[in-house]
């Protein structure tokens, strides 16, 4: 391919993508999600919740909460170790504005609890306490939506976190 066409190919792909979102003012947003913990690359389940509203001078953002919930089992000290979390937080997101509607941009923070508990199973248990763990949690995400309709989107989020806790997550939103 040469140079012309080439870099005629990236305008066309990139255009759309950096030149207004289908993210609304007064708008709830609202969907599962499934992923990996990038602790043992453990799957996890989640829930995302955005209602949008527009911050004068700033843009458009979304406040909501998240919902979090993974588990895994880890052999050590001859028995194996139970894992169980669950994380409840408050979210709040920059959305890009973008030409392309189909495509939604943003990057935020979240504010969360982390709850987990841990359990031993094996010779000597009783030597071995129950601890439970956790604390608060502040992580930076960043994410997109891809609107298959005006109001359902499958979405990707990629976030990193306090408490060594970061995850890649795909998902859908629907918007009501």
């Amino acid at each position: 391919m040469n140079r012309n066409k080439f870099l005629a190919f990236l305008f066309l792909i990139i255009f759309p993508i950096i030149t207004n979102a289908q993210f609304e003012v007064g708008k709830h947003y609202l969907g599962p999600s499934i992923g990996l913990s990038f602790l043992g690359s453990v799957p996890q389940i989640g829930f995302n919740y955005e209602y949008g509203i527009n911050l004068k001078d700033f843009g458009d953002v979304g406040f909501g909460g998240i919902l979090r919930y993974w588990s895994f089992n880890d052999s050590f000290v001859g028995g194996e170790w139970g894992y169980k979390d669950f994380l409840l937080g408050a979210q709040g997101n920059y959305h890009f504005k973008l030409t392309n509607e189909k495509i939604d941009l943003w990057a935020g923070l979240v504010l969360a609890f982390d709850a987990g508990y841990v359990k031993y199973k094996g010779n000597n248990s009783g030597m071995y306490p129950s601890p439970s763990h956790g604390g608060l949690w502040l992580g930076f995400q960043g994410g997109g939506r891809y609107w298959v309709s005006p109001t359902f989107a499958v979405s990707g989020r990629m976030g990193f976190g306090t408490l060594k806790y970061g995850s890649l997550e795909i998902g859908c939103d629907w918007k009501l």
